[in-house]
């Protein structure tokens, strides 16, 4: 075969009687981790670092299984020790994901409070807390935006 015939372009009609094999034209923008949804369950990809898959678990994520009965994963950059740094897709209960983000939610809504009165978490206490930069009784405007 000669190298003009190997570096032609491919027929665009099919023979009759066939389809064209289903294809997804290369550049095209997608994303990498995309994988099916389901219902009743939220999906979160971790890194595998040291002990995150097992944190994860601890906190009622199971792994997703593939066809063939192993976990999902994907390649998703360099690790430290630079091999490949590989993600895992995990699932929880839609509902378990709800209180687990209310919760966060009420822990923020905690802290800006705090830093709005001027006290800050592990920050100066008895006569130290007068070199603080909000003095006592003053407090913090935070103005939040919503979208």
């Amino acid at each position: 075969m000669s190298d003009d015939a190997r570096h032609r372009a491919p027929q665009a009609d099919a023979p009759r009687g066939r389809r064209a094999p289903s294809r997804r034209p290369f550049g095209l923008r997608e994303q990498k981790l995309a994988y099916p949804e389901r219902e009743g369950y939220h999906r979160h990809w971790f890194n595998d670092e040291p002990g995150r898959v097992a944190r994860a678990q601890d906190a009622g994520y199971a792994q997703v299984m593939d066809e063939s009965g192993k976990p999902v994963s994907r390649t998703v950059g360099v690790a430290r020790g630079g091999g490949p740094q590989i993600a895992y897709l995990m699932e929880i209960p839609a509902e378990w994901y709800r209180e687990d983000m209310a919760a966060q939610e009420a822990g923020h809504r905690e802290l800006m409070a705090q830093i709005r009165e001027g006290r800050v978490p592990g920050g100066p206490t008895g006569a130290d807390r007068n070199a603080q930069y909000v003095p006592n009784g003053v407090g913090i405007t935070i103005r939040e935006e919503r979208r």
